[in-house]
């Protein structure tokens, strides 16, 4: 424009234009990361979701088979969860699932990653893993992260969880069988837990 001059009503009509394509830009910008985010973070926890784990997961199984790499899954099960909701209601029980994640962020590596598979359930991704020992230290670290109990609104929650790991690939060499894998020794791990209790009642 020539800015001596005044600015005539057509130029006056561009430039509102192309603010209002700007401000437009910009509002569907953030639309769409917010957009993303949701389909990839649960809500609630602020962690990964299902879908997400599971599209990294098929991701690094790839890259796994070009290069004939090993990553490690941890498999996490919360304990007597069912408990907490019955207990305290479910308000509480969500501030718990908020702090506990937290607790499980804080022991995993920068290149982990953490994700909430639905209610109690949830998993680590460890792609830098370069064998089973490196991923149980990392598994008995989540685990310790029960020690403390959690305070919520004035209560003190004890809880534990029941943790499997899986290898690949020689746990399984699909993003179905290592999921598997990782949730089966995630059981047996409650399993041997629930006999323990057992014994220390009797």
């Amino acid at each position: 424009f020539n800015s001596p001059t005044a600015a005539l009503p057509e130029e006056d009509d561009v430039l509102s234009v192309g603010a209002q394509l700007v401000a437009l830009a910009i509002e569907t910008r953030q639309l769409n990361a917010d957009l993303v985010r949701r389909s990839e973070f649960d809500r609630l926890t602020d962690v990964h979701n299902r879908f997400s784990l599971e599209r990294h997961l098929d991701a690094l199984i790839e890259e796994a088979r070009q290069r004939a790499g090993v990553f490690g899954l941890i498999y996490i099960d919360l304990d007597e969860f069912k408990q907490v909701n019955d207990l305290y209601g479910h308000h509480i029980g969500d501030q718990y699932l908020q702090e506990v994640a937290l607790r499980m962020k804080r022991q995993l590596r920068s290149a982990d990653m953490l994700a909430r598979l639905g209610g109690d359930e949830f998993a680590a991704l460890m792609p830098m893993a370069r064998n089973r020992e490196e991923v149980s230290e990392v598994a008995m670290r989540l685990e310790r992260s029960f020690d403390e109990p959690f305070s919520i609104c004035g209560n003190l929650l004890s809880g534990s969880a029941s943790i499997g790991i899986a290898l690949y690939p020689v746990d399984g060499a699909s993003k179905d069988s290592l999921l598997n894998a990782a949730d089966a020794a995630m059981y047996k791990d409650k399993h041997s837990r629930q006999e323990i209790q057992v014994e220390q009642q009797d």
